[in-house]
């Protein structure tokens, strides 16, 4: 270590020693740290920074920070953006006490609203209690998507495009719900922009969310973890024969395939041969591996597939966070490289044999 580089670090451990809430102190020390490659004490003085800054209620700041350390591996616990209270922004004529009393019902708890696979196009507002919605994962263990308090609506997603319902919806505790008559909240959007808007945002919130849940491999991240995900992540569409990366491209995000098939691929003496299929739940770029060296080989849509793009530091901080994702993590990694290895063996085989 340069004596310069190890002065500084041995005056900024003192300063923080007599002046331990000083938040510039406790970053400028924390990046000396990791210049001298000693990750854990600067992990422990960046979480101390980090806790220090949600104690003064500065939630953009600590947010800024743990986007550029993922190594403090905190979600913050807060209430979802998008949770507006829909009760607000319906039209009057739904907010009147007397029209609310008409249209609503009591549901007990652990009571169905809807069930999966219901054609339901009504929206319902929560008046009192709290609704649980909930997919199945493969082994049929219910993997919780969303709570809906008071003041909040349920089925919003289905009055944009409907169809059957791709969860369950069940009172979490005693509940009073109204139903909203479809026709009644179409001609109120016209109306209210800010209804549309908010109703849409929170449609695609809960969407990303859900497509997120559905990864064997996410399922079992607690919810508030799997929404910050979420909240940073878009989807995007490619059809079938689309490059999505070229071998070596680097990504600045993780790939997690929710719909469709893609695949890897690899040209040999003018033929292509696929190394990997990439079913729904496959992800690309979770290794730190592929973020230095680029994507393994040529990724291409099979089909027409849905791509969510978790930015990698959103993905890296809540791998962080949470250590059985970690665990889990490393043996996808070393199981995905062993089968490509695998297939790479298989293909060099044939070629000697020809």
């Amino acid at each position: 270590m340069p004596i310069d580089q190890n002065n500084q670090l041995k005056v900024y451990a003192d300063l923080v020693a007599l002046y331990p809430d000083n938040e510039s102190y406790l970053k400028k020390y924390a990046e000396l740290l990791l210049q001298t490659n000693k990750q854990a004490t600067a992990t422990e003085i960046l979480r101390q920074l980090h806790s220090r800054l949600i104690e003064k209620g500065e939630h953009e700041q600590a947010d800024a920070l743990v986007s550029e350390f993922p190594q403090i591996g905190r979600i913050r616990d807060s209430s979802d953006p998008h949770e507006d209270r829909m009760d607000q922004l319906l039209p009057s004529t739904m907010r009147n006490r007397l029209w609310l009393r008409l249209h609503q019902h009591k549901l007990r708890e652990g009571r169905h609203l809807i069930h999966r696979g219901d054609h339901e196009e009504t929206v319902y507002l929560v008046c009192e209690g709290e609704l649980a919605e909930f997919i199945r994962s493969e082994d049929g263990k219910p993997v919780l998507l969303n709570l809906i308090a008071s003041g909040n609506v349920v089925g919003e997603s289905y009055l944009f495009t409907p169809g059957p319902h791709k969860s369950d919806i069940v009172a979490n505790k005693d509940s009073v719900i109204a139903k909203l008559p479809r026709k009644k909240m179409l001609a109120a959007l016209d109306n209210l922009p800010s209804l549309k808007i908010a109703l849409q945002r929170k449609a695609d919130a809960r969407r990303i969310t859900a497509l997120i849940s559905s990864s064997p491999l996410l399922q079992n991240v607690p919810l508030e973890m799997r929404k910050h995900m979420a909240e940073a992540s878009h989807l995007k569409q490619y059809p079938g024969g689309a490059m999505i990366h070229k071998a070596g491209d680097k990504l600045d995000h993780v790939d997690l395939v929710v719909k469709g098939v893609a695949c890897f691929q690899m040209r040999n003496n003018d033929t292509i041969k696929e190394l990997k299929t990439l079913v729904p739940g496959s992800f690309v770029g979770e290794s730190s591996a592929i973020h230095a060296q680029g994507c393994p080989a040529d990724m291409v849509a099979n089909s027409s597939v849905i791509i969510a793009h978790i930015p990698y530091a959103a993905f890296k901080n809540v791998v962080e966070a949470y250590p059985p994702l970690r665990n889990a993590l490393f043996a996808y990694v070393e199981r995905n490289q062993s089968q490509i290895m695998g297939r790479l063996n298989e293909l060099q085989t044939q070629q000697l044999d020809q």
